[in-house]
C-alpha cells in the first residue's frame, strides 16, 4: 500500500502533520506550529468522522465540505469568521507540505463561503434560477430533488439528505406543512407551515426518487452519500441562499442588500423607505420583522444570522 500519510512518520494523521509542520517549518515558531498542529487536529476528527484516516485519501471535495461546516458554524454564532477561517488555512498548510503542491488548496472566503470579518454578505452567493435550471439537467435526478428541497424550504443539505419526502410529502397534502426534523442545527424541529405551490412540487419530485427511509440511497451511509454528492457539486449552500432572498423580497416587498447592491443598514433603510413609500424608521422596523421571520424559517436563532444570506 506504500508509505502512510506521504511517509512522514506516523499512521496517524494528527501526528504526521504535526511532523510536517516541524520539518518544514518555514520561519514559523515553535508556538505557531503548536497552534497550527492544534488547529490540523480538529480538522482530522472531523475527517476520521468521515470514514478518512489517511492522508493520501483527502481531495478538494473534502476541504470544501469541512470548510463549508466551519461557515455553517459561524452562522450559526457558534464560531467567530477569524477562528473559521485560520482553521481551514492550518488544513491547507499542512496538506501543501506534505503533497508538495498547492492542487487541493481551498480559499475559506470563496470556495467555503466562510465570510468576512463582520459577518455581513457583500458578495451575492445565490444560485440563480438559470444555474438551478443547469444544475437540474447536469445532475442526477436525486441530487435535483435535494436542490429543489434547499431551494424552496431554506434546507440545509443534511436536512434535505436526511428527510422522508414521502412522509413529507403525505403531511403536506394533509394538512399544507411539514416539520424539517433530522439533521438540524442543535436537534431543534421547525415547522413548515402554509405550504406554497413550488414546495409541495420539489416534494413530489423528490418522494419520487425515494428509495428508502430518506434521500439516502437505501443501500449507503450518510457520509458516504454527502461524500459523493459533494464531489459532484461543491455548492449546495447556494440554494439555501437563494431562499433566503426570495423570501425576503415576497415578505418585504423589495429586494435585500445583496441582490439591490446597496450597502447594509442605513443606505437599505433609506432604499426600502423611497421603494415602499415609508419613513425611514419604519423601513428599518420592516426590515428586521422580516429578518426575524426569516431566520426562523432557516432554523436560526438570531436575525444577524440573515447578515450573510441577504447582505
Amino acid at each position: 500500500m506504500g508509505a502512510y500519510n506521504y511517509g512522514l512518520g506516523n499512521k496517524d494523521m494528527t501526528r504526521a502533520g504535526h511532523n510536517a509542520l516541524l520539518r518544514n517549518h518555514a520561519g514559523r515558531s515553535f508556538s505557531g506550529i503548536d497552534t497550527t498542529s492544534r488547529r490540523w487536529k480538529q480538522f482530522c476528527v472531523w475527517a476520521k468522522a468521515q470514514g478518512i484516516k489517511r492522508m493520501e485519501k483527502i481531495d478538494r471535495e473534502d476541504l470544501v465540505r469541512y470548510g463549508v461546516e466551519l461557515a455553517n458554524r459561524v452562522r450559526a454564532g457558534q464560531m467567530e469568521e477569524s477562528t473559521a477561517q485560520n482553521y481551514v488555512s492550518a488544513v491547507n498548510v499542512v496538506l501543501q507540505i506534505a503533497r508538495g503542491d498547492q492542487a487541493i488548496t481551498v480559499s475559506p472566503t470563496g470556495d467555503c463561503g466562510i465570510e468576512r470579518r463582520t459577518g455581513i454578505a457583500t458578495v451575492n452567493r445565490a444560485i440563480s434560477e438559470a444555474e438551478h435550471r443547469q444544475l437540474q439537467e447536469r445532475l442526477p435526478e436525486r441530487l435535483g430533488a435535494l436542490l429543489d428541497l434547499q431551494r424552496y424550504f431554506g434546507m440545509r443539505f443534511k436536512e434535505s439528505a436526511l428527510l422522508d419526502a414521502r412522509m413529507a410529502l403525505k403531511m403536506a397534502l394533509l394538512k399544507r406543512v411539514i416539520e424539517i426534523d433530522d439533521g438540524t442545527k442543535g436537534g431543534r424541529p421547525r415547522i413548515v407551515p402554509n405550504l406554497r405551490a413550488e414546495q409541495v412540487e420539489a416534494l413530489v419530485r423528490a418522494a419520487a426518487v425515494q428509495d428508502g427511509r430518506s434521500m439516502v440511497p437505501k443501500d449507503a451511509r450518510y457520509v458516504d452519500f454527502q461524500r459523493a454528492c459533494y464531489r459532484e457539486f461543491s455548492g449546495w449552500h447556494g440554494e439555501r441562499h437563494a431562499y433566503a432572498q426570495a423570501r425576503y423580497e415576497a415578505l418585504v416587498g423589495a429586494p435585500c442588500p445583496v441582490v439591490a447592491e446597496v450597502k447594509h443598514g442605513k443606505a437599505h433603510h433609506a432604499f426600502l423607505a423611497e421603494r415602499l413609500g415609508l419613513s425611514l424608521k419604519q423601513a428599518k422596523d420592516w426590515d428586521i420583522q422580516q429578518r426575524k421571520i426569516i431566520a426562523e424559517e432557516l432554523g436560526h436563532g438570531r436575525v444577524g444570522i440573515t447578515n450573510a444570506y441577504l447582505g
